[in-house]
């Protein structure tokens, strides 16, 4: 939980100040292995911070996974220290990533908090493997549960016992960039649930501002329409002004080289990337110390020296959220939307779900209202949620006055709550979420809800004013939210228990609006168009940024020859070609019937699987026209 510290002003400056002005072997930097560039390539190794962090872990000698690259000292690494958080590392030592899987800790019975990757300090569910390594592209798949940080789990199965689980592979080709491959399987994907946020790391003995320039974020669209925003005194700005259907951003580090993150552009209006608002005390930005290498039970600790590791929050990629709401549910058995409300069937428990998407400052009243059907008094109890993971629970059974009992019409209640009433009020900070729960019963039910409005008594500028109605207490009429109109971040695929996301990513020396013929290459690639029979093509993998061909004759000797169609719209951008069950020992290539020397930009090797043996082929080649291909055997 987030501790607050007061402390005077002037003692505040020194400790920061004798922080940074201390000298840098008075601390311990996060470890990235080796200086400068080395052979390209997914290395196992064990790095190793500090002799007293390093002598509790209770691990052999390849524990972390370090990528290198072959044009610079940058490097995408997989360390204990950050619980296998892979990170992005420049040549001059700042870290980034792009987050994880994250789950809400009131949204479960028995978890609190923050429940994600960065509670397991241990490392207990968190491990990483090299699935793929070879001088064309890295393979790295990180598996973890999103825990809190007393390693509790989400969302267990009765049945079965499991819980939330995500499975990301990270497919790195040698230009520093790739795809991140992520899927959670969880039995409860309807309630808020996060994949990405935008976050430097900040080795101790620094400062926010001594990595991220103020124009920290600059944002795109497919147009190639940028903005870049600045952080002031007042933190972080809104992004408002982002160009329409934007989808491409890039962090601004005091580096050769920023990382980027792109993802398919929304298939309507409104803003996908998102700011992390507000900034800390001591800096511009928001910083915390309880991760990285942080041992302590803590998921939210806001820095106020820079004597150990911090980090620091800028953006997000979809966080969830529904106009004035985030919409988690409805669940339980047979949950439906019909006839324009909420509808369940159920023996089970259900909840409806709602968070505020703004922050509000909890005021002693609270105004409630909503239209139901087949309620009880004995059926419903409304749960307040902040932001800390403080409960309070209001029982309906004490308003039983307040509701007509009824097995069939929409009727409805209104009630003024006085907060003041409940033990938890005292420790309740602000409205993050509210919940109305309807438990299990003996007797299987249709249970309806519509128009629900809450409100409390804070001045104008804070009023919190909100209404989910997807129909009129009689049935008739349109729903006001309509759920499919919403911009998201498209999943790749999906089903009841599990969700897979697709993002780009990587390290840039371009600028942000450059990064549009990339976004391309992978919304709208070029069309493969093979010229012989001795070859089919299996199409375009957006998994993998590569076009998977297999041979298809015993022939061996069969060149292996393509045109891809660049243009404008479908630009060749590095392209890279998976080659199934092609016999051959060597071969060369020729690009427009010129030979291409092997070297680092053009880079090939052999994988096997359990079925087949597979060429990785990759060239650093950009165009717009259509390209000629040839792979002929030696």
């Amino acid at each position: 939980m987030i501790s607050k510290f007061n402390i005077k002003p002037l003692l505040l400056l020194c400790i920061v100040a004798n922080s940074v002005l201390a000298k840098p072997q008075d601390f311990y930097k996060l470890p990235s292995g080796p200086k400068g560039p080395g052979s390209f390539g997914a290395y196992y190794t064990k790095l190793e911070y500090s002799p007293n962090w390093d002598k509790d872990w209770r691990v052999s000698d390849h524990p972390d996974i370090v990528v290198r690259f072959n044009d610079g000292g940058h490097k995408f690494v997989f360390w204990r220290g950050t619980s296998y958080i892979p990170c992005w590392v420049t040549e001059n030592d700042i870290w980034y990533t792009n987050e994880f899987v994250e789950r809400r800790g009131w949204h479960s019975p028995n978890t609190q908090g923050c429940v994600e990757p960065m509670s397991d300090k241990q490392c207990r569910y968190s491990h990483v493997r090299i699935i793929e390594n070879n001088d064309a592209r890295v393979i790295v798949h990180w598996r973890y549960a999103p825990i809190d940080v007393h390693y509790e789990h989400p969302f267990i199965d009765e049945k079965t016992g499991w819980s939330d689980w995500v499975d990301e592979y990270y497919v790195i080709y040698p230009d520093a960039t790739g795809i991140r491959n992520i899927t959670a399987h969880s039995t409860n994907l309807e309630k808020w649930i996060e994949f990405h946020e935008g976050i430097v790391i900040n080795q101790p003995g620094t400062l926010p501002h001594d990595n991220i320039h103020s124009d920290a974020v600059s944002v795109a669209n497919m147009q190639g329409e940028h903005v870049t925003y600045r952080w002031g005194k007042y933190g972080g700005p809104k992004f408002d002004k982002n160009p329409r259907r934007a989808n491409i951003y890039k962090i601004n580090l005091k580096s050769k080289r920023g990382p980027f993150a792109l993802v398919e552009p929304p298939r309507v209006d409104g803003n996908i990337i998102t700011p992390y608002l507000g900034r800390n005390e001591t800096s511009n930005f928001h910083w915390w110390d309880h991760w990285p290498v942080s041992q302590d039970a803590s998921d939210g600790r806001s820095a106020i020296s820079a004597k150990k590791p911090s980090h620091t929050s800028l953006c997000h990629i979809d966080i969830p959220k529904l106009g004035a709401f985030n919409c988690f549910g409805p669940f339980g058995d047979d949950s439906v939307i019909k006839d324009g409300a909420f509808e369940w069937v159920t023996k089970e428990s259900a909840e409806i779900s709602l968070a505020f998407y703004k922050k509000v400052t909890n005021s002693r009243m609270f105004y409630i209202s909503f239209d139901y059907a087949n309620l009880w008094t004995t059926d419903i109890s409304i749960n307040l949620y902040d932001w800390k993971g403080v409960t309070i629970n209001i029982d309906l059974n004490d308003y039983e006055n307040e509701l007509i009992l009824n097995q069939k019409e929409f009727n409805t209640f209104k009630k003024k709550i006085d907060l003041s009433k409940y033990e938890e009020y005292r420790y309740f900070g602000e409205f993050r979420e509210i919940g109305i729960e309807v438990p299990n019963t003996d007797q299987k039910k249709i249970i309806k809800l519509d128009n629900l409005k809450v409100s409390n008594n804070a001045p104008e500028a804070t009023r919190l004013d909100r209404r989910v109605d997807f129909n009129l207490p009689d049935g008739s009429g349109a729903p006001d939210i309509v759920f499919e109109q919403l911009p998201i971040w498209q999943p790749h695929s999906a089903n009841k228990n599990h969700m897979t996301k697709l993002m780009l990513h990587g390290l840039t020396k371009d600028v942000v609006q450059n990064l549009v013929p990339y976004a391309k290459s992978w919304t709208n690639p070029p069309t493969l168009i093979l010229e012989n029979d001795a070859f089919k093509s299996n199409g375009y993998d957006k998994t993998e940024l590569s076009y998977a061909i297999e041979a298809s004759s015993a022939n061996d000797s069969a060149s292996l020859k393509f045109t891809l169609n660049g243009s404008k719209d479908s630009p060749i951008h590095n392209p890279a070609l998976v080659v199934k069950n092609w016999n051959v020992k060597n071969f060369d290539l020729f690009i427009n019937e010129k030979k291409v020397s092997r070297g680092q930009d053009y880079r090939y090797g052999i994988e096997k699987s359990l079925e087949a043996e597979y060429w990785v082929i990759w060239h650093k080649l950009e165009s717009t026209k259509p390209v000629h291909f040839e792979l002929k055997p030696l």
